[in-house]
Order: C-alpha cells, then sequence, then structure tokens
C-alpha cells in the first residue's frame, strides 16, 4: 500500500504545476486571492493571479516562502510545494535532513544514501562504499560537493569498476546507463531549464560516453512498473568477485518531498 501511494504521488508530481498547487491549497482553505496577497504585503491580486495561471516565470524561492507562510502550510505541504516548483534545498535544510536520516543510513545492513530530487547524492553509509567498490573518500565529502547520481555512471573505471544493470527483475535488466538516464529524463521532465540541469548537462557532456548515450536514451525506454522500486545486478566484468543481487526501495521523507532515503535488500 505504501508503494502504490509513492507511485502515485510521484505520478502527480510530473503534472504538477506550482501555480496549480497554489490555487487547490487556497481554495480548499476557502480564502481569496485578495486575502492572501495582502497576508503577503502586495497591493492587490495581480502578482498572485499571474502565478496562479503560470503567466509569469517562475517565483524566487523568498517569493514562495512568503506564499506558503500566507497559506499557512504544514512540513509535509510545504515540502511538497519546494518540490513542484523544483526549488534546490538550501544547505541548512539539507543538514537538518542529514541529521534526521544519518542514524538510519549507516546503521542499514546494506547500501543506502540519501538524495534530494536533483540526484545529488548528500550521504551514504559504508556499505554502498563496500558494494560498489567506490573511493573511501565520498563517505566524508561535503554536502557542499555532492555528486549527482548521474556522474557515477560516467565515471572510469577506477572509481566505478562494477557492471550494473537495473531493471524489474532478473529477466528485465538493462544496462545501467541507459537506463538511468531514461529515468532521469522521466523524473526531471520539465526542469530542463533549471541552472542546475544545465549545469549538470553540461558538465557531463565532457565525457564522451555521455555524449553517446544522453541523446540516443529515449525517455519512453523507461518501463519500470513502480518508480519507487528497482531491481540492480552488480558484477566486475571479469567475474573476480561475488555478484550482487538487490531489491532498491526508494521512500520521499514525509516532511520533505524532495529528499528520499534509497534502501537496498539483498535478493538472494
Amino acid at each position: 500500500m505504501q508503494r502504490e501511494c509513492n507511485t502515485l504521488f510521484s505520478q502527480f508530481m510530473l503534472t504538477a504545476t506550482l501555480g496549480r498547487l497554489i490555487k487547490d491549497h487556497r481554495l480548499r482553505k476557502r480564502l481569496s486571492q485578495l486575502e492572501i496577497s495582502l497576508r503577503i504585503g502586495w497591493r492587490d491580486t495581480t502578482r498572485l493571479s499571474k502565478i496562479e495561471q503560470g503567466r509569469v516565470g517562475k517565483p524566487l524561492r523568498k517569493t514562495v516562502d512568503k506564499i506558503m507562510e500566507a497559506l499557512d502550510l504544514n512540513k509535509q505541504e510545504r515540502g511538497e510545494f519546494l518540490l513542484v516548483g523544483g526549488y534546490l534545498p538550501t544547505d541548512e535544510e539539507i543538514k537538518k535532513v542529514i541529521k534526521l536520516v544519518k542514524e538510519r543510513i549507516n546503521t542499514w545492513p546494506y547500501p543506502a544514501y540519501l538524495l534530494d530530487f536533483s540526484w545529488r547524492v548528500l550521504c551514504l553509509n559504508q556499505h554502498t562504499i563496500d558494494i560498489f567498490k567506490l573511493p573511501s573518500a565520498l563517505k566524508s565529502i561535503s554536502f557542499k560537493k555532492a555528486p549527482n547520481l548521474l556522474e557515477f555512471l560516467f565515471s572510469p573505471k577506477e572509481v566505478l569498476p562494477v557492471k550494473i544493470e537495473k531493471g524489474d527483475d532478473d529477466k528485465s535488466v538493462q544496462p545501467f546507463p541507459i537506463a538511468q538516464v531514461a529515468q532521469f529524463k522521466v523524473e526531471q521532465n520539465g526542469r530542463d531549464n533549471e541552472k542546475w540541469y544545465k549545469d549538470l548537462i553540461k558538465k557531463l557532456m565532457q565525457n564522451e560516453q555521455f555524449r553517446q548515450v544522453w541523446p540516443k536514451v529515449d525517455p519512453k525506454q523507461y518501463h519500470k512498473k513502480l518508480l519507487d522500486y528497482e531491481y540492480k545486478v552488480i558484477t566486475w566484468p571479469d567475474k573476480s568477485h561475488k555478484t550482487f543481487r538487490f531489491h532498491i526501495f526508494t521512500s520521499r521523507l514525509i516532511q520533505d518531498q524532495r529528499f528520499q532515503v534509497v534502501l537496498y535488500l539483498t535478493a538472494e
């Protein structure tokens, strides 16, 4: 049931708009545009009306903060707003979330890590480093320099020496770069004009393999049945190490849906 709810929520996020969300909350609370505008300190409803109709560009974060305050939203509703609007978490927000989930991630018996919606790896446990044979320095890397999950896909062999495939099960797995890029394009649909998105793709375009894969991958290649579950196979190309098979579950944080904890469970 929880997985079904998470999946429905994720699908909603692909089609929701910030303006629509503002209007929905305003109407649900039986507040007029004028009431909200006056609470914010605006003289009339012009700005709010344009935001709700999507007739202006993306509002600044401080403007959205004022709107959320005027609507008297709780933490969960604020997280939903910021996710739909595509607002990256602030340093303070990241610190609070890491503090909240760090113990759970560190004590998890298999790979586990924390991502934000842009796929930055903000926190990971030692099992993640061991299973994927990642550089140990990643364990202590500052979240301000957090690598994006896509960057790992196209890392040199000395950084990511293992072969990874993923899908719904053993029969549907496909090469990790193709599956992951397709998933990224689906989840980040509509965010290609965001600065963080442009910076990430520009950086990755310096990688020859990425330049070859990126334009060829169609989001329709993303055939996962559940957005919050995947099956992953990790092997060494020369078969010199054990093959790992995992069920992976992704759960968005209730208090701020911009963050998600990824937990691995052995499938053996």
